[in-house]
């Protein structure tokens, strides 16, 4: 699980120095839930495009890997315009 969150925080920073239409916004809550929320949103408005939440105790890695495609998929898109 820690390589794959690392792996989504150097995708996010990534996204953002690439990107200049979204940036990412991760947020974790360490409550009895442990949630985590990995958000991709517009730079001109701040308006939400994709949002995806899920909680740590479930372990999911097919979770880890969509948000990784996902972040992927929008520095592709960066550098291909």
């Amino acid at each position: 699980m820690e390589k794959k969150l690392l792996k989504i925080f150097k995708l996010a920073d990534s996204l953002n120095e690439k990107q200049d239409k979204v940036y990412a916004q991760i947020t974790y809550t360490a409550d009895n839930n442990k949630t985590i929320e990995i958000i991709i949103r517009s730079k001109k408005d701040f308006s939400y495009i994709e949002r995806c939440q899920f909680r740590l105790y479930q372990n999911s890695l097919v979770k880890w890997d969509n948000f990784i495609e996902m972040f992927e998929s929008y520095i592709e898109d960066a550098t291909n315009e």
